[in-house]
């Protein structure tokens, strides 16, 4: 096992609730509320003095089915051309190129038995999971990702974005990407509420869905999104 995919499913075995963190880390649940209803991710300290981010839940998620993928890459031109200006698969806040031919564990000795155009022909989208304990958020030096109030997104802040890259690292999947020209990272933002990417897919392989039932797909062990390993 390589050391992305050690990381990857030790992220998704972490099965504790919000309550269950909170408990765990010694804060009292009326302080949490408090935290929450501040919006964006708040400061809090622990019983014994530790400094922790609790972060505003999301509203929504985008999933992606690969079963109704047909690989078009249109969701990557367009996510691009609305956030940066300039159509790059690259940049694109969910991954579907790097994952297209063979699946997103890459070319291996039984390739044709896995995901991507190379085996099964299932394409595998990674979108970002807007994660209740985002590793993006809390490992940026700077504190440039941030819960937009709203709805919740796990969003960078450019102007204090250093782009060093701390977040994708951090990230299980490295999905936050930093703009090679802009020198600033980027990440699914859930386009205010209105994902382009999803409007734009002629498939339905992409869906906008509440926070709570996109959860049990992403990281369900039933789930057909492609976000858990027995996808």
């Amino acid at each position: 096992m390589d050391e992305l995919t050690e990381k990857r499913e030790g992220f998704l075995r972490k099965k504790q609730s919000r309550r269950d963190f909170l408990k765990a880390t010694g804060i009292s649940l009326t302080g949490a509320f408090v935290a929450l209803t501040l919006g964006g991710a708040t400061s809090v300290k622990t019983r014994d003095g530790k400094d922790i981010k609790v972060w505003k839940t999301p509203t929504g998620v985008i999933v992606h089915d690969p079963n109704r993928c047909v690989g078009c890459l249109r969701c990557e031109a367009m996510c691009t051309a609305r956030n940066d200006g300039k159509v790059s698969a690259y940049l694109a806040r969910l991954k579907v190129t790097r994952n297209m031919n063979y699946g997103v564990e890459g070319a291996g000795s039984a390739y044709q038995k896995v995901d991507g155009q190379m085996g099964n022909f299932r394409i595998v989208a990674e979108t970002c999971r807007q994660c209740e304990k985002p590793a993006c958020g809390n490992a940026c030096p700077t504190g440039a990702i941030y819960a937009d109030k709203v709805n919740g997104a796990r969003v960078v802040n450019v102007k204090a974005c250093i782009g060093c890259g701390s977040c994708t690292r951090a990230c299980p999947w490295h999905l936050p990407t930093v703009d090679p020209e802009a020198e600033v990272s980027t990440k699914c933002s859930l386009c205010e509420g209105d994902p382009t990417c999803v409007k734009s897919c002629p498939t339905g392989a992409l869906r906008y869905l509440p926070w709570a039932e996109a959860e049990k797909l992403l990281w369900g062990t039933d789930a057909t999104s492609g976000a858990s390993p027995d996808a």
